[in-house]
């Protein structure tokens, strides 16, 4: 089962995008008797820089999401420069993360906040009293986009992050 939390997001179609990506994988929870929380659009009292999307939280992983609501042919930069340039779509529309140049430097500016509170909060002594692990170091970043991709030079496999579109 799928335990799902949100706040709101300013933008309605965000709201509407992240009942339906939580509506789906909620059923896939279901049909795979998988376990796990939703956390969308959360606020963060310990660091203003943590501001997710998406956070899916499993017995075996955690995941950051960032949604984004784009389309098409996604052009992604080469190898060397992956982390430090933009992304586009067919359009030459930018996509950005948030006030980031990329999706991929926000979600491991997010990441780094999150290893950060969970060093520095009493939550963590609360969950190594329960006797569960969360190593947010180990957190899987995720694009998700709310249509239709193809993605063009795929990214490079030392860094690692997730694509798919909700279709």
């Amino acid at each position: 089962m799928l335990e799902v939390r949100r706040g709101l997001s300013v933008r309605s179609y965000e709201n509407t995008f992240f009942r339906e990506f939580a509506q789906n994988l909620s059923m896939l929870f279901e049909r795979y008797g998988l376990n796990g929380v939703l956390i969308g659009n959360s606020i963060c009292t310990q660091s203003e820089n943590l501001q997710i999307d998406g956070l899916l939280v499993t017995n075996n992983t955690v995941c950051i999401i960032d949604f984004k609501n784009f389309g098409g042919a996604i052009t992604l930069p080469s190898h060397q420069d992956f982390a430090d340039s933009v992304w586009t779509n067919e359009s030459g529309d930018l996509i950005k993360g948030g006030s980031h140049i990329n999706p991929y430097k926000q979600l491991t500016q997010q990441k780094r906040a999150m290893i950060w509170v969970h060093h520095n909060s009493t939550l963590k002594e609360t969950i190594q009293e329960h006797g569960d692990l969360l190593n947010p170091s180990h957190a899987k970043r995720i694009v998700c986009f709310q249509h239709p991709i193809e993605l063009i030079r795929l990214n490079p496999s030392k860094r690692r992050v997730g694509f798919f579109h909700n279709r």
